[in-house]
């Protein structure tokens, strides 16, 4: 029979084919002081970031630029380091430590950075200098997935409760320097450890740490020989702005033992984790795994109290360095106190222009010299090949999080009428998945059909940043999912990304900005949405200035009698209809009303639907359309602002690359494409289908 040292080495072996996900942010190749501003905002908007393609070598070439990332002298934090000098040299350089030497087969369970006292850093960054042949990830996890997952069962809940009632004990003994076994054991000698050769006073030292230790007592090893124990309980859970976050539970894969210094991970009360509760625990770590693959030069930063890291087992030479900044301070059983960072100092974005005479106009937004901007995502890396593995991992991970950029897929350079339809049936958006679009005519603006499924994306002008929308939402049958993919790319240079928007994330915005905000909301609340627009006619004599269709296209007649009725009975589309004199012809004015939240049934969360904003008033060119409360009120300027704010605050995308699929909830983001230029192919499909509530319903 296998021991438990010996099964987790062979479950740390089979981890590494495990495919999994990371919020990304590509560098370009260069870490200029544009790009460290990026990643500095990303990191402290997410919590945690990977960076890549830094264009960094060694770590002489980071240290300069520690401080913009706010990794600088004045924020750094040296305390902590239980391995012994003489098993692992610690330094790299000022500010780099190496990461701890542990063996290369096993899989480093989670834990936040320097948990065995009672302060420790607030935010973590690695630096890859040589990335191993095979396996080697850190893996980030999130603590209240942990949580949220342990709160799933009834085991989960009771072991909650239990870390809440006695917090978490960590046990730790230094060797004798002069200990024959000493060569084997990773921890400092209480000699080294406390800078002194008589036991008493190593004992006295050990005692005045409070915030290392609770208890300390020698063991005896015979000979004359001491080991120094040590014990400290913290409390299960950090309390930062309100906000509690999970500390992980250590779990020793292997007994106490003079190689371990003894060490013990029981509960605050001295009680051992049930092996139920201990798989429970690893269960709840593997599946809040997040990492993928390191390149040399890659950066991963993250918060020590949101998420907690853990390193795959690995084969060949890993060289990870970390920096470390910041404190966070915790007293036995009291709310965690972070430190007051150096705050970053960020440009003032104001997305109005104003004319000479104070009034306000619109420009394109964001303008073209913020396309040098990066900004991050959630990436998964097919590693060239969407197999039926990938494909299910990537389900997976849509479904979880709900935006995800698919990079590697193997269908670069792919004329979008050969996309496989085994793999978009696969992804739910072909078959009975597949959203009825309703007939070719049934938009608002033409579609250029590329397979039996995919469109292109609709053909906007260029220069307009596409803001922040739901798919379909001018209408009450709209697709839950979609899909965008890029066959050739979009080169940084050039623009065109597709943003996606966080509803969550952006709702908090507009409550957080102040009264216009709140205000907005509650309306919104009240009154829903009011979408007004036009279908010119086709022989308008400036038609081709108009980028919708005209009313005799959209409703497949050139009777004015019939195309009003067809529009009157198409009550999904729209509630009302009338007639507009326009230069000698007539267009046909549309009106619909549409409730602001919906009902996520998936999880019975109310999420915001994304407010339409006109940049240009209502004119020929635009169908004359109106974006309104449901009362008919226009959004004031200051609401705009708000909403503005919020819309470029909340932008998270990549660059196609050739081949990347984007999948996008249609309910839980929203989604805006960015000016560009050049030749741009992107083409969708949408899945799932979604029912606004009855607009009569909307006061």
């Amino acid at each position: 029979m296998r021991t438990a040292l010996e099964r987790r080495r062979r479950q740390a072996q089979q981890m590494r084919d495990d495919l999994l996900c990371a919020r990304v942010l590509d560098a370009g190749g260069q870490l200029s002081a544009r790009r460290l501003q990026d990643i500095r905002e990303h990191f402290e908007q997410f919590g945690a970031i990977h960076v890549q393609h830094t264009g960094l070598r060694a770590a002489d070439a980071l240290l300069p630029l520690m401080d913009a990332l706010g990794f600088g002298e004045a924020e750094r934090f040296v305390l902590g380091g239980r391995t012994s000098a003489d098993w692992q040299p610690k330094w790299v350089r000022p500010g780099l430590r190496r990461m701890d030497h542990y063996p290369a087969d096993l899989y480093l369970l989670p834990n936040n950075e320097v948990q065995y006292q009672r302060t420790g850093p607030q935010r973590v960054l690695f630096f890859c200098q040589t990335a191993p042949e095979d396996g080697g990830r850190t893996f980030l996890h999130r603590a209240r997935d942990v949580e949220r997952i342990l709160a799933s069962s009834d085991l989960g809940r009771a072991l909650l409760r239990r870390m809440e009632t006695h917090g978490l004990m960590i046990e730790t003994g230094f060797l004798d320097a002069r200990h024959p076994d000493k060569a084997n054991n990773y921890f400092q000698s209480w000699q080294e450890r406390f800078q002194t050769n008589d036991q008493r006073t190593a004992l006295n030292r050990a005692r005045a740490q409070t915030d290392a230790y609770d208890r300390c007592w020698w063991r005896e090893e015979g000979d004359g020989l001491g080991t120094l124990m040590t014990r400290i309980v913290l409390p299960a859970f950090h309390m930062v702005g309100g906000v509690r976050h999970l500390r992980f539970p250590r779990m020793a894969l292997d007994g106490p033992a003079l190689r371990n210094g003894y060490r013990r991970f029981p509960l605050g009360d001295g009680t051992e984790l049930t092996e139920a509760e201990r798989e429970l625990l690893m269960d709840a770590y593997l599946q809040t795994r997040q990492g993928l693959r390191w390149s040399a030069g890659d950066l991963v930063l993250f918060d020590n109290v949101r998420f907690g890291h853990s390193r795959e087992s690995f084969s060949g030479t890993r060289a990870v360095f970390v920096g470390m900044a910041g404190a966070v301070t915790v007293g036995a059983f009291q709310d965690a106190v972070p430190h007051p960072a150096v705050p970053i100092q960020r440009p003032i974005q104001r997305p109005i222009q104003r004319d000479s005479d104070g009034g306000r106009r619109y420009a394109p937004v964001p303008p073209m010299d913020l396309w040098e901007t990066r900004h991050s995502m959630r990436v998964f890396d097919a590693r060239g090949a969407l197999t039926d593995a990938r494909l299910r991992a990537i389900n997976d991970f849509f479904e979880r999080y709900g935006a995800l950029m698919v990079r590697n897929t193997g269908l670069a350079r792919l004329d979008p009428a050969a996309f496989p339809e085994d793999i978009l049936a696969t992804l739910r958006f072909a078959g009975d998945d597949a959203f009825l679009w309703g007939g070719m005519s049934s938009g608002r603006t033409h579609r250029q059909m590329l397979s039996r499924t995919l469109r292109a994306t609709d053909a906007y002008p260029a220069a307009l940043w596409l803001l922040p929308h739901n798919e379909i939402l001018y209408q009450r049958r709209m697709p839950q999912r979609l899909m965008f993919f890029s066959p050739a790319g979009t080169p940084p240079p050039d623009g065109g990304r597709t943003f996606v928007h966080d509803a969550f994330r952006v709702e908090a915005l507009i409550q957080n900005s102040g009264p216009v905000g709140r205000r907005l909301l509650d309306d919104l609340r009240t009154h829903g949405f009011l979408i007004e627009m036009g279908f010119l006619d086709e022989n308008h004599p400036n038609r081709t200035e108009n980028y919708f269709r005209s009313w005799q296209d959209r409703f497949s007649t050139s009777d004015p009698d019939e195309a009003l009725r067809r529009c009157l009975s198409a009550t999904l589309h729209f509630d009302e209809a009338w007639w507009r004199d326009d230069d000698d012809t007539r267009t046909l004015m549309t009106r619909i009303r549409l409730p602001a939240w919906l009902t996520d049934l998936r999880n019975n969360t109310p999420t915001l639907l994304f407010p339409r904003i006109a940049l240009d008033g209502p004119a020929l060119q635009n169908g004359h359309r109106r974006f309104l409360l449901g009362n008919g009120r226009e959004l004031t300027a200051d609401e705009i602002d708000v909403l503005m704010s919020a819309f470029l605050a909340t932008r998270e995308g990549h660059h196609y690359h050739p081949g990347d699929l984007l999948l996008v909830d249609n309910i839980r983001y929203g989604h805006s494409r960015e000016p560009f230029r050049g030749p741009r192919l992107v083409g969708t499909a949408m899945g799932g289908e979604v029912w606004t509530d009855d607009a009569q319903a909307i006061r």
